[in-house]
């Protein structure tokens, strides 16, 4: 399989309130860590994960860091039963109302843990609300951008799509992964089509990221520098 030579870096430009994210199962989490690691290059705060399905695999986002010196900005939480996870995101949203804000949060599996047997139908939907309602208030009073994914697409997981401001889809295709806005409205490609095939690798996933780290660093030095004065 061909590969360009140089990929394009068009990550999703993300605003700030919950972005809801629907990732391809062959793609796994990897584009999720992408737009993790890419918001940390652009801003100046730490990153938090609280994950709920078994997807923070740190392994991979160390392989994907171009930098490790951009993991200690990172911070990563597990939830194993339902009342543990939203301790945690209550717990998290607290905790940042004392601190400075963050570069990005990101809750993958948000349902995961509320589709278990540990509680029932009623107490699971009450604490799914209350999960949903701590991201809600970290992007409020921080104006950050904050991505959840869930498990699945029904309607126990419904509120969490209305509570988004944005829904994107990331989705295989021979060319390479594609985000797209659920609504249709725009799309963001992250992959040349004018010379070949593009590989949904680990490998492309890093080529994109060390390209955007170059764009973050050059965007730096230039507003350090300043405008240019004429005496």
């Amino acid at each position: 399989m061909r590969t360009s030579q140089r990929p394009t870096a068009d990550l999703p430009e993300l605003s700030p309130g919950i972005t809801l994210v629907d990732v391809d199962d062959d793609l796994g989490v990897t584009p999720v860590q992408a737009l993790l690691l890419d918001h940390v290059l652009g801003g100046d705060g730490p990153a938090f994960w609280v994950d709920g399905a078994n997807r923070a695999n740190t392994t991979r986002l160390r392989e994907l860091a171009p930098d490790d010196r951009v993991l200690d900005r990172v911070e990563v939480a597990r939830g194993f039963t339902a009342h543990q996870h939203t301790s945690l995101l209550d717990r998290l949203a607290g905790r940042l109302d004392a601190r400075e804000s963050p570069s990005v949060v990101v809750a993958t599996g948000l349902d995961g843990m509320y589709r278990a047997a540990d509680v029932d139908d009623e107490l699971a939907e009450q604490l799914f609300i209350r999960a949903i309602a701590s991201l809600a208030r970290v992007a409020r009073v921080h104006d950050v951008p904050v991505i959840a994914t869930r498990c699945r697409e029904d309607n126990f997981s419904r509120p969490l799509r209305r509570a988004a401001g944005t829904h994107l889809q990331c989705r295989a295709t021979p060319f390479g992964p594609r985000f797209e806005d659920a609504a249709g409205d725009m799309e963001t490609l992250v992959y040349h089509t004018d010379d070949g095939w593009m590989q949904t690798t680990l490998a492309y996933w890093q080529e994109v990221l060390e390209h955007r780290a170059r764009m973050h660093e050059a965007s730096t030095l230039e507003r350090a520098a300043g405008p240019i004065g004429v005496q």
